[in-house]
């Protein structure tokens, strides 16, 4: 009597085994992607959802399947504050497996710079382009009235009001230039 071995393919269900941010792990910058990484093959089918402490739920912009790992890329970066990732994720097998693991992120906060604040350079420079801007009012007043008293078909108004519109615009410009400098 002879055996008859039979191959069998045995199939694994998907559990994350790593993340980044790790579970547990404090992150010191704010988080824009997080990378789930399966213990086997998953499908596009997986999905997660992230959490703050207070239940708000935070948008995803894409999620991608790369071999075993699952990409999630934010909406905006996450702020600091404690954080709970659970998934759900259809393994290669087609068993579905969820989860869920926690971290933190304790980042620095930017200082924000209100829009009332005026800076004395932003004040000048304001003034400097309010200025150019009656100064080209005045130029075009000037030659509106010339035109009129002129009745010769010589273009000496034209030609005025050009020069003083780019007198104009190259200041605007260097005020504008010399405001990104700074």
């Amino acid at each position: 009597m002879g055996s008859a071995a039979m191959a069998t393919t045995t199939y694994a269900h998907s559990y994350v085994d790593e993340s980044i941010p790790a579970d547990g792990e404090t992150v010191e910058e704010p988080v824009e992607t997080l990378t789930l990484h399966f213990d086997a093959g998953i499908e596009p089918a997986t999905t997660v959802t992230i959490t703050d402490q207070d239940g708000e739920e935070f948008a995803v912009q894409d999620e991608n399947v790369e071999g075993d790992d699952f990409i999630v890329e934010l909406e905006e970066p996450l702020p600091s504050g404690d954080y709970n990732v659970f998934w759900q994720a259809l393994g290669a097998d087609g068993h579905g497996t969820e989860g869920e693991f926690n971290f933190s992120v304790d980042a620095p906060e930017e200082e924000a710079v209100e829009e009332d604040e005026v800076t004395e350079d932003d004040a000048v420079e304001e003034e400097a382009i309010e200025d150019a801007v009656e100064e080209d009012d005045a130029v075009e007043e000037n030659v509106s009235e010339t035109a009129d008293e002129d009745t010769s078909d010589n273009n000496t108004g034209l030609i005025v009001g050009i020069v003083a519109g780019i007198v104009v615009l190259g200041a605007v410009v260097f005020l504008i230039t010399r405001r990104n400098r700074s």
